[in-house]
């Protein structure tokens, strides 16, 4: 079976500890060279990869052996090097957030459309055998008619960042924790739910001396008429969990515990095996197939899109104190 050529960007840390792996896991992908920016990086990897490092972006994305690029980059460049990639008909994979604005996301979409190439999202959190259980059961009837979803995802991250980390700074990391970590709830409920009309959010501060906020509350309402709540912070012990709540049941999925609960129309629980999986490597074995078969990704350039504009609006509301709509 022939394999899709790729590169990795971006070794500094979820790159090197999850994308590398799950590369190799993916089992259609074949690595072909691997690019960081910062020197260090490379060094220490380099007697780790049998491939040969590439100096430089530029050098990455004019290799004629790489059919696609896996970006694992700090958000803020996630724009200028995924419309680079594409116009040197490069295909894309970058992680969530697809970008920090709404701007920045479809200057990225309209590069790959433009170019004819794949662009895949890492919104992972949807893949897992939880969220695909609730989504099925939802379809089933199993909770009656949906009223309201909540999720949480926090960790204490927030405490390790310094002033030489992007996290830091609030014109690249907007959002502070919801554009870490809430986005990827933003996705799920999308997912779950259908597509959002309006936001109002609150934003704060607590204890870090960086820019960005660290306590994220928001609350969306969607265009069925559902009403959603996602809470985040990047100061306190890691917690997500999502929860959708029916007229004739509700349904709890923590992530962390890998744990699924129906409670039905009388609270009693009815606890539900859940299988783990490599979420990296199921979305990278994606991005595969879309190289070498031309399908769709799941999470491509719109539905990334749509997790912006919430959080977008999310910050905006946070702003101004008013309802945003989407």
């Amino acid at each position: 079976m022939r394999k899709a050529s790729v590169a990795l960007v971006g070794l500094g840390g979820w790159g090197a500890t999850q994308s590398l792996p799950a590369i190799a896991e993916a089992g259609n992908l074949e690595l072909v060279t691997w690019y960081d920016a910062n020197p260090e990086t490379v060094e220490r990897h380099r007697e780790q990869i049998p491939v040969t490092p590439a100096g430089s972006f530029d050098e990455v994305v004019g290799n004629p052996e790489v059919e696609g690029v896996i970006l694992v980059v700090p958000n803020h460049v996630h724009a200028s090097l995924t419309v680079q990639a594409a116009g040197c008909g490069k295909h894309v994979w970058v992680e969530k957030p697809i970008a920090n604005t709404l701007a920045e996301a479809d200057s990225m979409i309209q590069a790959c459309e433009d170019a004819g190439v794949i662009l895949q999202v890492g919104h992972s959190l949807r893949r897992t055998q939880g969220m695909r259980r609730i989504k099925q059961m939802i379809q089933d009837g199993k909770v009656g008619e949906v009223a309201s979803v909540e999720a949480h995802q926090s960790h204490k991250g927030g405490w390790t960042v310094t002033p030489e980390a992007w996290r830091w700074y609030n014109d690249k990391c907007p959002g502070g924790p919801l554009n870490l970590l809430g986005i990827h709830q933003i996705d799920n409920m999308h997912y779950l739910i259908g597509p959002s009309a309006e936001v109002t959010a609150m934003m704060g501060k607590k204890c870090l001396p960086c820019e960005t906020d660290e306590i994220s509350q928001v609350l969306i309402r969607f265009k069925n008429g559902v009403l959603g709540q996602i809470g985040d912070t990047y100061i306190t012990p890691a917690k997500t969990f999502i929860a959708v709540y029916g007229t004739a049941g509700w349904l709890e999925f923590d992530f962390l515990r890998g744990r699924l609960t129906y409670f039905d129309t009388d609270g009693k629980p009815e606890d539900m095996p859940v299988e783990s999986t490599n979420l990296i490597a199921d979305e990278l074995r994606e991005f595969g197939e879309c190289i070498l078969t031309g399908k769709r990704p799941e999470t491509g350039g719109a539905e990334a899109r749509a997790a912006v504009a919430v959080m977008e609006a999310a910050i905006e509301s946070a702003r101004t104190g008013k309802t945003v709509k989407i």
